[in-house]
């Protein structure tokens, strides 16, 4: 790296500056914004299904148009079309009756209400907007304050393995290569596109004006038939290309495009079918068509005889006025709108509240589960912060998306948590060792140690086929030691066997040649450009990697982490090496082999696919080995270290070290390394490891660019693995002589001790490959992505509250479901399904298929090679490639010359093979005798895996092939025995030609990789049970609709979607929510392919994830020096009294850390995560202390009680409304007149009902499932809700009402009523409306005080009076308590200012005591009817429960 950026420089200063490309990014996100603001302002929303466009100069269409928007979309506001008119026509109504002070109080309540709605609207109109300047005035801080302290090293390192949840690109900055987060790409920028990588954006090389397009692959040109003897080839250049356009204005078009179109919250849906369907839209028209019938009946004199005149006017317009005004929206839009901030005030006090020291330890996302709760009391959140939060939110702050997706009502509704990125999210960023693999000789062990230990290889029995009795008398065994990952550190292990001491001996050697090799920083450079040649090789072999991924990106960067990144530092520290260890040895070269695969390999791959009834194939490693020459210091001793796939590795070796000495690489012994390496490759990362002394050293362009001077040639070796070199003497790798029997080419290293002359060091390519040959066995490591502990636990959490943990896999059924079972997925029946469509064959591919196969075809797609140019670019489109992922072959130079060396120039060079007998096979293990060693498996294949149903994997095979050829045991013979046969297999059953093409995910990390497979079981065995998913769910995600509309709905109940692009993912979420889910989206912000999905998702959470390191002692970046460099600015500036509020809720004397911290240092990785969590709510760092069960919890507490407030401020709105309803059919006046209604609903009933909002915490509220969304009328629901409901208010109804009609009816008034002359006698007049006057007094009080009483039951809406006191709501006592007493005064002091109603007072005590005393009857009729709805919940909860846990579908076994 350090030579290639000294070559750069020693040229003009390529790129921009980080101070110009900062303000590029500005102006460019500055234009883009101004435009979508500028359409946003022409177009004017006439209805919801159509736009027309105003003049702008017009201002009347602009008010228009924000008045008309306000309320387009049902679920979006609280105040609708028909709610305004209602409240109008009712204005008026009580105009003409000459009410003066009911109309003056609605029209300027109305107008409140349009005024806050058509705000709240305009402000979540622009919300994303605003958030998008917040970030413009960052990126401007930091380009005129920040950037220049900026350092190489504040970026990702360059040598960083890559991920799929991470987009970086190698970007010249300030002259320097940097890997630049994606999102801070702009336009003139030069990149350097490495072979293999994906384009960011349309580009043009500089040097030869080639063009890229977006999302692009740099790939090798065909090279033609593989080579049958190795040959030199030079790796693909690096190049460097301008960027035509800046990338992330794709991305951010996208967020202000689709902001908006998130679906409605459930709280919203059904405040919708509740207020503005029920009451304001089918109870006005019941309301108002009862009491115009009564009204008009009355004016017939149908109606009962009453002291009131039968006044038109107050007959048809009053009474119904009293009745329907109770239903009008009133301040309803206020209080709904205001409380919905005040939970995301709440939650973002939460947020930035500092934890309790208790909690410091604990990671991002961990919970207890022990305690049922968070601790809340000890993140003490002060009204006064929370008020000042509310306060901003009322001004437009935006950092929640408070308008566009509420956080708190989306989290409060959670039923599925679809997390889509794994690395450095789900586990840790690095694969950590978990088997160690080596062979010994356990008669010495036995011999030495008089027992042994035989623990460890009775475990290997699971591991490798029974072998021969011949084989047991040598002694030979496999040894494998597990290892276990510490959960609270990324790369400390410790051994399983506590006396693992005992094969130190076995062990050193492989702790020696992980230092020197795969953790050397020496080697860091040269492997990461081979990978990238590699990779690009691999794009070509369709077998091996198919190209038909949709997401080409995470396939090519997932096989950078093969070879690339595998920290192994700490199994050699526990093995015993120290830092030092390494000291006294020097680099002298490095050497880089591939080879394709086989055919038959392939064939045989597919095949067992079919036997594991996977949907895609199994893929196979790239074989490829690494090599280092090391001298030893002093002495000047040369050794070779040798890493790789053990197909290739075992190939080079013919000897293996078993602790003591040297002894022969038998049949039975390279087939039980190759068992477990086939086994352990399907889950796991699988690298084996070799070693053999040198007597010369090796220079040249094959030796690396560090030896050659920049220069570096890989070898490329034939891809049948028994083709070896022909003119070596046959007898050197003979292994007919027992064990005590030393090979004639063996080198021991006391040969070496006393070796005076070393044969010259070699440059060709024969001399190279033979350097590789007859090397020694270490061993074996295999590597594991972990699942973080945290993310265990809170998967058990979610399963608890009946919440659905959904993984977005991009890998494929195999390692996805392993992986899924370390989080503590369900893994049984129905566990995952495939999102990835299978494609039907080409035409062409089905008649190649039928052709005999030779041994290495190219894929026709892929074009011919270029005799005349060095590129040929691939522009047909064909079924292995979207648009979006289209290939550019770039030829390599040709060959080099076998002796080249440092003055030749490797285009220049010619081609030279090594000299041989031609094609003809020379079998290393003697030609196959009987059926068991025909079927012994080539190196890569991973055909040997047993089922779960037999112990030999070979018997396992052989008997599912025979199970399935149609000619029986002969056939299956003649099959295994060449590829002629397997021809006539094909033709005999036509299906199986189809499933030969299925194509592997767009998304799946081994494609296209030398990394096929990630995880695996805590079994030693990986695949000891059924992989397969025999429920026969559907596949693709275009069969998932059909599935649930046709068969069942288990497609829901999965935790588990494989080979998913992010379309894949997006279209699912889609088919989620349009089944009722709500759900949440948990993604990388460091990804540029989440946009879509997390504008989908009901809201999104962007979690930076933790970065790959090359090694555990390299950092993967550092911010040391720009520490607080935002903080610091701004105390010196003197800005940081602006930041007040913030700073005392971060830094007010709380220890610990808040889980959303403020933005103290303005770095790359800030810019990118602020860029790329646009759509997303929340936005932190994997490592901040963000307890997501906690929000889930305090969401859940804050929007059970925003129901329980709206649900009884309907209840009273509708009592009130009946009351007066039945006041007009019994030809009573309204017993609450217009401006007493207005009063009531305005006042008290919202004071109450906001104090109902407080809910304590609950054990119990993350044990409950949530429910779906409900948008449609359902009869039993409404029945039931009428009944409950109706039952704790119908006692305050017919209370309040007889005791009114007592009041009007006292027995001095009886004759009165009779008489009809005496109706116009003034005296009388006055006397009825003396006690109308006093009833409605005493009705005010009562009507208060029954609310109050019934409120009580409805405070601890699951537990009964003498389960909670409802006294602990100390808001709710104290408003009840005020109000009772302020109207109590009230009605008394009314009653003592009147003499004549303080006289009749005593013959009126049973009305009183009707009207008071039924208030608590009402709260025990409460009491009763909220047992009845919880004894319903219960049964509601154990259903949803169950179905939350069956997924058994139609085609479920069961």
């Amino acid at each position: 790296m350090a030579a290639k950026q000294s070559e750069m420089l020693e040229q003009p200063q390529l790129g921009l500056t980080t101070k110009v490309a900062l303000r590029r990014l500005h102006e460019e996100i500055e234009r883009v914004l101004l435009e979508h603001e500028r359409q946003g302002g022409a177009e004017r929303w006439v209805s919801s299904y159509q736009v027309v466009s105003v003049d702008n100069n017009s201002p009347f269409p602009s008010s228009y148009r924000k008045l008309r928007a306000a309320f387009v979309k049902r679920y979006d506001s609280p105040l609708g079309w028909l709610s305004i008119g209602t409240t109008l026509l009712a204005s008026a109504a009580l105009l003409t009756t000459g009410m003066m002070w009911p109309a003056l109080c609605l029209l300027a309540i109305l107008a409140l209400d349009l005024f806050v709605v058509v705000r709240e609207h305009n402000l979540r109109r622009t919300e994303v907007c605003r958030k998008t300047r917040h970030a413009l005035a960052e990126l401007r801080l930091a380009e005129q304050h920040f950037s220049e302290d900026w350092r190489p090293a504040n970026y990702p390192h360059l040598s960083n393995p890559m991920s799929p949840c991470v987009s970086l690109q190698w970007t010249y900055r300030d002259g320097n290569i940097v890997n630049l987060p994606w999102a801070l790409l702009v336009r003139g920028d030069c990149i350097v596109l490495r072979p293999g990588h994906i384009s960011p954006g349309p580009c043009h090389e500089l040097a030869t004006n080639r063009y890229f397009q977006a999302n692009e692959i740099y790939g090798a040109a065909p090279q033609g038939d593989p080579p049958v003897k190795p040959v030199a080839r030079p790796p693909l250049p690096d190049l460097v290309c301008s960027l035509e356009s800046t990338p992330y204005l794709d991305n951010l078009g996208v967020c202000l495009r689709s902001s908006l179109k998130r679906p409605p919250t459930i709280y919203n849906q059904q405040r919708y079918l509740l207020v503005t369907k029920y009451i304001q839209q089918w109870g006005f028209i019941s309301a108002l068509t009862i009491t115009l019938i009564s009204g008009v009946l009355r004016l017939h004199g149908y109606g009962l005889p009453t002291d009131e005149k039968h006044n038109w006017r107050f007959v048809l317009i009053e009474s119904p006025a009293a009745a329907i005004i109770p239903l009008l929206p009133l301040i309803f839009p206020l209080m709904w709108i205001s409380m919905n901030l005040w939970g995301i005030a709440r939650l973002q006090c939460f947020l930035k509240t500092p934890q309790a020291v208790g909690k410091s330890s604990s990671k991002s996302f961990e919970e207890d589960l022990d305690s049922p709760s968070y601790d809340y009391h000890n993140i003490p959140m002060m009204r006064s912060s929370v008020f000042r939060i509310w306060m901003a939110l009322w001004r437009g702050d935006s950092e929640l998306l408070p308008r566009s997706a509420n956080l708190v009502q989306v989290l409060g509704s959670i039923s599925a948590l679809c997390c889509v990125d794994k690395k450095g999210i789900l586990s840790w960023p690095n694969p950590t060792a978990e088997k160690v693999f080596f062979l010994h000789n356990s008669d010495e062990a036995q011999h030495e140690d008089g027992s042994g230990s035989q623990s460890s290889s009775e475990s290997e029995s699971d591991e490798a086929p029974d072998v021969d009795e011949d084989h047991k008398e040598r002694g030979i065994v496999a040894e494998v030691l597990d290892l276990t990952h510490d959960q609270h550190c990324p790369f400390r292990l410790e051994f399983d066997d506590h006396e693992w001491k005992a094969h130190i001996k076995s062990l050193k050697p492989l702790g020696l040649a992980i230092l020197l090799n795969t953790c050397s920083p020496l080697t860091h450079e040269h492997y990461a450009q081979f990978c990238g040649h590699v990779t690009a090789v691999a794009m070509l072999d369709k077998d091996l990697v198919p190209v038909t991924n949709r997401y080409a990106y995470a396939l090519i960067e997932s096989s950078k982490s093969f070879l690339h990144g595998r920290c192994l530092c700490e199994l050699a520290k526990q093995i015993g090496f120290t830092d030092h260890a390494t000291d006294r040895f020097a680099l002298e070269g490095q050497l880089a082999s591939y080879r394709h695969l086989q055919p038959d390999v392939v064939r045989r791959d597919i095949r067992f696919a079919r036997q594991l009834q996977l949907s895609s194939k199994v893929k196979v490693p790239f074989p490829h080995s690494l090599s280092v020459v090391m001298k030893e210091n002093p002495g000047g001793y040369l050794s070779l270290f040798t890493q790789g796939t053990a197909d290739i590795i075992l190939d080079c070796c013919d000897d293996f070290w078993d602790g003591k000495d040297l002894r022969p690489l038998c049949a039975q012994d390279r087939k039980r390394a190759l068992d477990f390496y086939q086994r352990s490759a399907l889950t796991s990362y699988c690298t084996a490891f070799a070693y053999r002394p040198l007597r010369h050293g090796i220079h040249g362009a094959l030796s690396g660019p560090r030896q050659s001077g920049g220069e570096c040639l890989y070898l490329e070796l034939p891809p049948e693995s028994k083709l070896r070199m022909q003119h070596v003497d046959k007898t050197h790798c003979d292994f007919q002589g027992g064990h005590n029997v030393k090979l004639s080419h063996s080198i021991s290293t006391d040969s070496l001790l006393f070796s005076e002359s070393k044969d010259e060091d070699c440059n060709d390519v024969e001399g190279c490959f033979e350097m590789q040959c007859h090397q020694v066995f270490i061993g074996m490591v295999t590597m594991q992505y972990q699942a973080q502990n945290d993310i265990v636990r809170l998967v058990e959490r979610l399963e608890r509250a009946c919440i659905r943990f959904v993984h977005f896999s991009k890998e494929n059924e195999l390692r996805s479901r392993v992986f899924s079972e370390k989080m503590g997925l369900e893994s049984g029946w129905n566990c995952h399904i495939s999102l990835l469509s299978e494609p039907d064959p080409e035409p062409g591919e089905k008649e190649k298929d039928r052709t005999p196969a030779k041994p290495k075809e190219l894929p026709e797609h892929a074009g011919k090679p270029s005799t005349n140019q060095d590129t040929t670019i691939d522009t047909h489109e064909n079924s292995h490639y979207p648009t979006s992922a289209k290939v550019m072959y770039i030829s390599p130079p040709a060959p080099a010359s076998e002796s080249a060396s440092e003055s030749v120039d490797p285009p220049a060079a010619k081609t030279t093979d090594i000299v041989g007998d031609g094609p003809e096979t020379s079998y290393l293990l003697g030609l196959p005798t009987n059926l068991e060693s025909s079927k012994t498996l080539s190196s890569s294949a991973p055909g040997a895996i047993s089922n779960p149903d037999e112990c030999n994997p070979l018997h396992a095979a052989l008997s599912a092939d025979q199970a399935q050829s149609p000619d029986g045991n002969d056939s299956l013979q003649e099959e295994l025995a060449g590829d002629a046969e397997l021809e006539l297999e094909a033709d005999a059953d036509p299906s199986r030609l189809k499933q030969r093409h299925s194509l592997d995910s767009a998304m799946d990390e081994n494609c296209r990789s030398l990394s096929t497979l990630t995880e695996s079981t805590d079994q030693s065995a990986p695949i000891n049970f059924d992989m397969s998913n025999r429920a026969k769910l559907p596949r693709g995600i275009e069969n998932i609709r059909p599935h649930l509309e046709q068969v069942d709905n288990v497609p829901l109940q999965v935790s588990l979607f494989t080979d998913c692009s992010a379309e894949a993912t997006r279209q699912m979420l889609d088919i989620m929510q349009s089944y009722g889910e709500i759900v949440v989206c948990l993604g990388s912000s460091a990804s540029n392919a989440n946009a879509d999905i997390f504008l989908q998702a009901d809201c999104s959470i962007a979690v930076e994830p933790l970065y790959p390191q090359v090694c555990q002692d390299v950092d993967a970046y550092t911010e040391a020096n720009i520490q607080h460099n935002k903080l610091l600015w701004q105390r010196h500036v003197g800005k940081s009294a602006g930041k007040a509020d913030d700073e005392e809720l971060l830094e007010g004397g709380m220890p610990g850390c808040a889980m959303q911290t403020p933005a103290h240092t303005i770095s790359p990785l800030y810019l990118s995560r602020l860029l790329n969590s646009l759509p997303c709510s929340i936005a932190v760092c994997r490592d901040d202390p963000l307890s997501l069960v906690a929000i889930i919890e305090l969401s859940r507490r804050f929007s059970l009680g925003l129901w329980n407030c709206i649900q009884y401020w309907a209840c009273c709105a509708g009592s009130i409304s009946i009351l007066n309803v039945l006041c007009a059919c019994l030809s009573l006046p309204p017993l609450l007149p217009p401006l007493l209604v207005i009063y009531l609903m305005c006042v008290p009933v919202p004071l109450i009902a906001i104090s109902l909002a407080h809910i304590d915490v609950d054990p119990k509220i993350m044990n409950r499932a949530t429910s779906k969304k409900q948008t449609d009328y359902d009869s039993r629901a409404f029945a039931f809700v009428m009944w409950c409901y109706g039952c704790k208010f119908i006692v305050a109804v017919i209370s309040l009402l007889v005791s009114y009609w007592l009041f009007l009816s006292p027995p001095n008034v009886e004759p009165v009523l009779d008489s009809q002359e005496l109706k116009s006698d003034a005296e009388d007049d006055a006397n009825f409306y003396e006690f109308l006057y006093l009833a409605r007094s005493c009705a005010l009080l009562a009507v208060i005080l029954h609310f109050a009483f019934i409120s009580v039951t409805f405070v601890h809406r699951d537990y009964a009076l003498w389960q909670r006191n409802p006294l602990t709501n100390r808001i709710w006592a104290i408003t009840c308590l005020v109000l009772i007493l302020v109207h109590g005064g009230i009605c008394i002091l009314q009653l003592l200012l009147d003499d004549y109603l303080w006289e009749q007072l005593s013959t009126m005590w049973m009305a009183m005591l009707i009207l008071f005393g039924g208030s608590l009857l009402s709260m025990i009729i409460s009491e009763l009817a909220k047992f009845q709805e919880n004894k319903v919940n219960a049964r509601y909860q154990r259903r949803a429960r169950l179905d939350f846990g069956t997924k058994l579908g139609m085609n479920s076994p069961f």
